[in-house]
């Protein structure tokens, strides 16, 4: 699991993001998990970009006129 001790409490994951180390992991197990969270955990806190969110809710909002809950498939 990722040790998050060397961050500053801004940049650690939530304490409901963050898993409990399991006492049957395998140790290869474990260090993917702690090799891919300390290569990903700064990009995936990252806010998503606003022409992102703008097209997030564009698609919103022409579904919601269509009357559909379903995403689309475009």
């Amino acid at each position: 699991m990722a040790n998050n001790d060397d961050k500053p409490e801004a940049k650690r994951a939530a304490p409901a993001a963050r898993s409990k180390a399991r006492t049957n992991d395998r140790p290869f197990d474990l260090w993917l998990h702690k090799q891919l969270h300390a290569m990903y955990d700064e990009i995936a806190s990252e806010p998503l970009p606003d022409d992102l969110l703008n097209l997030i809710d564009k698609d919103a909002a022409a579904h919601k006129k269509e009357g559909s809950d379903e995403p689309s498939e475009k």
